[in-house]
Order: C-alpha cells, then sequence, then structure tokens
C-alpha cells in the first residue's frame, strides 16, 4: 500500500513515516525542504499550495496522510498561517477525490475548539470536552483549523473516506521526560494542560490509515491525564472561577479532552505518560 505523507519531515511527520514504515507501507513525502537520500522513503520537494504539484505527489498512491501546516499563529504572518493550512487542506482532499484515493486522514488540532491561543476568553460548555463540543476559535490557526475539518466533512459526502485527527499538546520523548523528571508542568495560567506523546500519536496516524472508519469522522488523540500534578477539578476554578462547577468530574488526572472516540473507533490507547 502506498501513502503520501505531507509535511513527513516535520516533528510529527518523521514519527508517522517511521511508523508506516514499520508496518510495511511504501511512504512518499511532499515537504517544502529537502530530505534524505536514504532509499526507504520517496521525497518530493514541493508546495500544498500548490494543487498541480499535490496531484502529481498524489497520484498512485492509495491513501494521503496530511500534516503539512503552520502549527502555530505566532510562527508567520496572520495570511500565511491561514491560507497554508486551509488552501493546503483543500488540495489534498481535491486531489484525493479527482485521483479516486480512497482516504484522506488530516490533521487538525485542540485550537479548533477555540482555547488555545484565546488569552482567557474561551469558557468551556462542559468538560471533559468531546467532538462534539461547539468550535469558537478567536484565532487564525484555529479558525483554519475549523475550516479544514469542514473541508474534510465535504468531501466525505463526495465519496472520499476522511478522517480528522485534533491532537493536543505534541511532545517528543525528550520533553516527557523533562515532565517526569520535574513531577509535572508548572501552572501558567487558563490553558488545558493537554499533551499527548509524539508516538502514541504516530501510532493513532497509522490505524486511522488501516481501520474502516465511518467517512467525516473527528476524533481527539491526546493522553488520558494532564501535564500538571494537581486535579483539574481543583486547579481550573482557581485559574478561573467564572468556571463554576463544569471541572468537578476532572478528578485525579483526568485531562480535559476525551480521548473516548479514537479508543473505540480505531481501538487506539495511549502508552506514553509522563506519570
Amino acid at each position: 500500500m502506498k501513502i503520501l505523507v505531507t509535511g513527513g519531515l516535520g516533528k510529527v511527520g518523521q514519527w508517522v513515516v517511521d511508523e508506516l514504515l514499520r508496518g510495511g507501507y511504501e511512504v512518499t513525502v511532499l515537504d517544502r525542504m529537502p530530505g534524505p537520500r536514504d532509499g526507504s522513503v520517496k521525497h518530493l520537494m514541493g508546495e500544498i499550495q500548490d494543487l498541480g504539484q499535490v496531484l502529481e505527489a498524489a497520484a498512485g498512491t492509495d491513501a494521503i496522510v496530511h500534516l503539512a501546516a503552520v502549527h502555530n499563529p505566532n510562527v508567520a504572518p496572520t495570511g500565511v498561517v491561514f491560507e497554508t493550512n486551509v488552501n493546503g487542506t483543500f488540495n489534498v482532499h481535491h486531489a484525493a477525490y479527482r485521483l479516486g484515493i480512497p482516504r484522506v486522514v488530516s490533521t487538525s488540532s485542540n485550537a479548533a475548539v477555540g482555547w488555545a491561543y484565546s488569552d482567557g476568553a474561551f469558557m468551556p460548555d462542559y468538560l471533559p470536552i468531546d467532538e462534539e463540543h461547539p468550535c469558537s476559535p478567536i484565532d487564525p490557526y484555529g479558525l483554519s483549523k475549523q475550516i479544514g475539518e469542514t473541508i474534510a466533512r465535504s468531501y466525505s459526502r463526495k465519496g472520499v473516506e476522511t478522517v480528522v485527527i485534533r491532537p493536543s499538546g505534541v511532545v517528543t520523548p525528550e520533553a516527557l521526560e523533562e515532565i517526569r523528571r520535574t513531577g509535572g508542568r508548572e501552572p501558567e495560567g487558563w490553558r488545558e494542560y493537554s499533551y499527548i506523546d509524539v508516538r502514541d500519536l504516530a501510532v493513532a496516524f497509522r490505524l486511522a490509515v488501516e481501520r474502516p472508519v465511518p467517512g467525516g469522522t473527528v476524533m481527539f488523540v491526546v493522553a488520558d491525564d494532564s501535564t500538571v500534578a494537581a486535579p483539574l477539578c481543583e486547579l481550573l476554578p482557581r485559574l478561573n472561577p467564572a468556571i463554576g462547577d463544569r471541572a468537578r468530574d476532572l478528578t485525579g488526572t483526568q485531562g480535559v479532552f476525551s480521548n473516548a472516540r479514537a479508543r473505540e473507533i480505531l481501538g487506539w490507547k495511549p502508552v506514553h505518560m509522563w506519570r
């Protein structure tokens, strides 16, 4: 089975490519940076904002894993963040539709809900947050991811099997070990304190390629716990009393996002957690 991975040289992409190779897949990477010439992966240098380049890179593949994006609203001008993420996601799904590629697994973010990068303006309707929670982003990155999810749903209605993964706070093994060493991160204001080890995230992407998944599925892929030592049912009301009793169920180590859908549909579970 041949898989195109966009952004395969990035922080997450490298781990996803390695996971797919271990699964026996033939991988092509499309990235704006030139890749190594090791022979195990076909590397194409190109831009996801160019539909023609995406079509050429995707030709002959059986699935697309779409990771390429501007990953943070603070690392590029607003228009670059929005246009890269939205146009790139459209081009990938449209290429799959035009070429008859049956499945696209794309990358959204917990930022689509609106908590990340909200400067304290976001208040959850309920906790833990699942995929049914309304999306109300106010920053260009979260907005681009919400629109990306809409694009995926649109192409699922055209017959493409679309799976959208929402990670949160991706950490490398080294970063996870640092959290473990310090006994958790120090609270830094009104935040989600969620995370996912990149190794567990890579497994979720592979399973999203392999498993039968209803088209248009969106799922959080997050660790079971939070990055802080204190129970969130105690910490979040201290940080923002306006939350009232909505955090009451976040006892013990429970995080703010539910990964129940990924567990159920993919048969996935996180295994790398700092505790």
